[in-house]
């Protein structure tokens, strides 16, 4: 009896040690493969500093809206506490790319991009990938071939749609002139298409698009040629707020200028939403305009990058839009309006 009662407790001392040492060898295991795996993660997340150095890269700063956006990023920049160079690229994609290779020398933790030309910028943005910086493209895109963190842009189609259904409400039946961007760049294709769906939802307007190339003067002849020999014609959009300018002078050449609520009016609505186009508003010549906000689009791009640096959102949407709104004479003065805004 006393030899059973030996065996039976050194029995269960020894299936004692096996668990243990099973169970050891498990939290070891665990434990190695935990590591492992948070190894593998802190080599694909972005390095965590107190502070981020960022260049943010227009094509332009020749004209109010380039001049907004460049706000909008400085201004979030130093909400962040994020030091911030902004670069000029005078229209010219071989100043942008140098401008990407030397931010990369400078050790810049991310680049803002708004490119001269989608396709060009591409052996650039190729040149970021390479060494590792982060871009964050905003008014616009850059073609396929290379990687960015996200496009923050302005909802080119809601904004097309948008014109398109004031326009309808104001204006009679009629053949609407659309005055657009250069054929095949990306802001024209989209606010045209937005445009041009919305329109075709009902049958009593038809819609007679031209390709102004974005240009006040091609607007103006295109204003004089179409409404001098086609009766039918009573009602403009055009893609951005330069060719109403074009437009109001060609309406004025042909003796068609009228102010809103006179006899004879041609409503036109256009995209930007410029100083210039709401000075139009006030003046009586322009019905509306769809403002994109440069500011607003601008400190997206940099809560973006800000955001992925800081492990806060390390997969962001690939596409971000700041949305349309219509500025009309109920709302011009409106200080929320990034043209009452601009410095």
């Amino acid at each position: 009896m006393v030899k059973k009662r030996i065996l039976s407790v050194m029995m269960a001392v020894l299936l004692v040690a096996v668990l243990a040492a099973g169970c050891g060898k498990n939290d070891s295991a665990e434990e190695t493969e935990n590591k492992e795996a948070t190894d593998t993660a802190a080599e694909q997340e972005p390095e965590k500093k107190d502070t981020y150095k960022i260049s943010a890269l227009l094509y332009s700063r020749g004209f109010e809206f380039m001049v907004a956006l460049d706000q909008g990023i400085q201004d979030k920049c130093k909400e962040y506490g994020i030091e911030v160079e902004v670069l000029d690229g005078n229209s010219d994609s071989s100043t942008q790319i140098t401008q990407i290779e030397d931010s990369i020398t400078k050790g810049v933790d991310a680049i803002l991009l708004a490119p001269n030309n989608s396709e060009e910028l591409v052996a650039g943005v190729k040149k970021a990938n390479d060494a590792g910086v982060p871009v964050v493209v905003l008014d616009g895109n850059v073609a396929e071939g290379c990687e960015v963190l996200a496009s923050c842009t302005f909802d080119n189609k809601a904004g097309g749609k948008m014109a398109a259904e004031h326009l309808m409400e104001i204006a009679e039946p009629c053949s609407v002139l659309e005055c657009t961007g250069a054929t095949g760049a990306y802001h024209a294709v989209r606010r045209g298409g937005g445009f041009e769906d919305e329109m075709a939802t009902n049958s009593s307007y038809k819609v007679i698009a031209n390709d102004c190339n974005w240009d006040a003067e091609t607007a103006q002849n295109a204003t004089v040629d179409i409404l001098s020999s086609n009766s039918e014609v009573n009602a403009v959009f055009t893609h951005n707020g330069e060719m109403v300018r074009g437009v109001i002078a060609g309406l004025k050449q042909i003796n068609q200028l009228k102010k809103v609520g006179e006899e004879g009016h041609v409503p036109v609505v256009c995209i930007d939403g410029t100083p210039a186009e709401l000075d139009y508003i006030r003046d009586g010549y322009l019905d509306a305009t769809v403002e994109q906000n440069p500011f607003d689009m601008g400190a997206l791009a940099v809560d973006v990058a800000y955001k992925y640096l800081n492990g806060e959102d390390e997969n962001p949407e690939k596409e971000q839009y700041v949305y349309p709104r219509l500025i009309t004479s109920d709302n011009v003065e409106d200080p929320e309006n990034w043209a009452n805004q601009i410095k």
